[in-house]
């Protein structure tokens, strides 16, 4: 969770770090306390990072200083920058922290000799369904000494809660306190150099959802949570099918192709009866096990085996050809669900190489509405990574990122499996009444284990609303509907917090798929401000009163300011951790290394005491600055 970059003679220490969650339905608000602490009769400056987890949203952020408390707001990006710049020129205390798409957030403090400072941070993040269970992650490392670590997880849930673990901890305390709620807590006078994995399972909710309401004034918001399972259906999972294209170029050759050969020799093994499958590699050029679509039966699974065991690696990246020559092996009529998994490692080469033309004509060809979903494997460039995740998300899909160091065959066949078993199908939701402003989590099919959750408003005064959801199952076409008797509850206050959160995200991928427009930005600009959530185009901003610093900040924290803000980003420059399998967060950006949550920081600002005269002219802290996911360009860190 916290590392330190030391800039004075001596480091202060964590006296504490407090971790509470409360999860309510699968939306997680967590809250981050810690207290530091200089025990040096020198003032010291030292700087700090946290990791959260990926797709969080940081919203909010604040210091206790000698009892009284300092609360950022959450401003318009370029206002919140104009802010922090004249405060900083004029030698005032403030902070600023963005998010540039990751998930480091990053700060510096100055202490006086003796001095205490309280930090506290909220993320809030909606966490996914995944195989029956949710997973909720608490980053608890440290690279300083720290006095006492307590976490308290609370999950509470409208169906019954059937299962709480934590897994690779069992220092942990589970207590289940209710049919629907249950708790887990850890204490230890020291952090563990680990982060704790809470994974919990509900009973699935009744066969049409459930609805939950909140009402806030004449605005009322819904949440109607759709996961209907095999036992639910009276039916079996429907039969796919589903077509491997395979990056063999260059760049491909050893451990990497090593470990495609690994984990898809192990899916095409486990292709249920009933499937339809085909595997292509490419290149410089594309080969194809099959002209056509095969049953997954044992003659052609061997066969198929025996191809991909075949293939060596070599040649440039046909991304254009590959993905065409895909898509000309579905046809419309098929009543099997159609799905594309696709796993590169690289830009296109050969063929055509322009992104945009690419999708263009990747959309124009999918006629038979197929969902790619794209691998992205070990891609250092942003801009590639982005060109996959734009082109997966206008075609049904999603794109994620795997680390090749890692242990990728058995992520990639994790993910995998969360794509393999569809159950519905083009799934269609409609309300009646005077229903607003819906956003959906779900894609156009669900698949076992999963769900789809709609969010909206409505007018309050309503005594129901019916929902009405017209989907295909292996049966057939189906529709769910039922009437939902509006009982809004102060327990789901929750609810449009979970909205803004959706419809951002929702905003943020049209952006990627459409590109930057004033439209998308405004709305997302006004949600973020309105619910104080820190975006793209919003930050957090902090300044402390005059009273509080009433000298000029001290000379090393404007040589501290005028460096962390004039670090050029370099090749060499990034962070790294072992732990994390993907250094993404929310509007995923690929990096070339992971992240060392214990790293020291090796620029070249000077590690020297501050003097008493420097001491006296920072009563409560020098320029204090918070960032999320600066990718190398803040504090000058090195690649391995």
């Amino acid at each position: 969770m916290l590392a330190s970059i030391q800039i004075g003679a001596a480091s202060p220490v964590v006296e504490y770090l407090k971790l509470s969650t409360d999860v309510n339905n699968g939306y997680a608000i967590t809250s981050v306390e810690e207290k530091i602490s200089n025990s040096a009769d020198t003032a010291v400056e030292d700087q700090f990072s946290f990791l959260i987890p990926e797709e969080a949203f940081i919203s909010g952020f604040s210091l206790i200083i000698d009892g009284k408390e300092y609360r950022a707001d959450v401003l318009p990006k370029e206002e919140a920058s104009e802010k922090f710049e004249s405060a900083a020129s004029e030698g005032r205390t403030a902070g600023l922290l963005e998010t540039k798409d990751e998930n480091l957030f990053a700060y510096a403090l100055s202490f006086e000799p003796g001095q205490s400072i309280v930090v506290k941070l909220t993320y809030e993040q909606a966490l996914k369904k995944t195989l029956g269970e949710y997973e909720l992650i608490q980053f608890t490392g440290s690279g300083k000494p720290a006095g006492n670590l307590s976490i308290i997880i609370n999950i509470n849930s409208e169906n019954q809660l059937t299962r709480l673990e934590v897994p690779d901890f069992p220092a942990a305390e589970v207590e289940y306190l209710s049919a629907n709620s249950g708790q887990v807590r850890y204490e230890s006078n020291s952090l563990p150099p680990s982060e704790l994995r809470v994974v919990f399972e509900t009973e699935n909710p009744p066969l049409n959802g459930n609805m939950l309401f909140f009402e806030n004034g004449d605005e009322g918001y819904f949440m109607h949570v759709f996961s209907p399972e095999e036992t639910d259906l009276g039916t079996s999972a429907m039969d796919k099918e589903i077509v491997f294209v395979l990056d063999k170029s260059g760049s491909m050759e050893g451990y990497k192709i090593e470990q495609v050969k690994e984990v898809f020799g192990k899916i095409i093994e486990d292709l249920p009866p009933g499937d339809y499958f085909n595997i292509i590699f490419f290149d410089s050029t594309v080969q194809s096990y099959s002209g056509t679509l095969m049953e997954a039966n044992p003659e052609e699974k061997a066969g198929a085996l025996d191809f991909v065991n075949s293939l060596e690696a070599n040649g440039g990246t046909n991304i254009n050809g590959a993905l065409l020559t895909a898509l000309g092996m579905f046809g419309p009529e098929s009543e099997r669900v159609p799905i594309i998994v696709f796993l590169t490692d690289g830009e296109p080469t050969e063929g055509v190489v322009s992104p945009y033309a690419i999708r263009q004509n990747i959309k124009d060809a999918n006629t038979a509405q197929v969902s790619i979903f794209s691998i992205a494997f070990g891609i250092e460039d942003e801009s590639n990574y982005q060109f996959l995740r734009a082109m997966s998300l206008e075609n049904y899909g999603t794109a994620e990122w795997f680390s090749p160091e890692a242990n990728a065959a058995e992520e990639i066949g994790s993910f995998y499996e969360t794509i393999s078993t569809p159950l519905i199908t083009d799934m269609n939701f409609s309300y009646s009444g005077e229903v607003t402003e819906l956003v959906n989590t779900g894609e156009k099919n669900l698949f076992a284990g999963s769900d789809a959750i709609v969010l909206g408003k409505y007018s309050t005064g309503a005594g129901s609303i019916r929902a009405d959801v017209a989907a295909s199952t292996r049966t057939g076409d189906r529709d769910f509907s039922k009437e939902f008797a509006v009982t809004p509850k102060a327990a789901n206050s929750f609810i449009p917090r979970v909205w803004a959160y959706t419809t951002i995200n929702s905003l943020l991928d049209r952006i990627e798929v459409e590109g930057e427009n004033e439209a998308l930005v405004s709305e997302i600009t006004g949600l973020a401000l309105e619910f104080g959530f820190v975006t793209p185009y919003t930050s957090l901003f902090v300044e402390l009163p005059e009273t509080a610093n009433p000298e000029p900040t001290d000379a090393v924290n404007e040589e501290v300011a005028e460096e962390i803000m004039e670090i050029p980003a370099t090749e060499e420059e990034t962070f790294e951790d072992e732990t994390m399998s993907a250094p993404f967060a929310g509007q995923s950006k690929p990096s070339s290394s992971s992240y060392d949550r214990n790293a020291v920081y090796e620029g070249e600002l000077a590690e020297e005491p501050v003097e008493e005269a420097e001491k006296e002219a920072t009563p409560g802290f020098g320029i204090f600055f918070a960032m999320s996911g600066l990718f190398g360009t803040v504090f000058g860190f090195r690649k391995k």
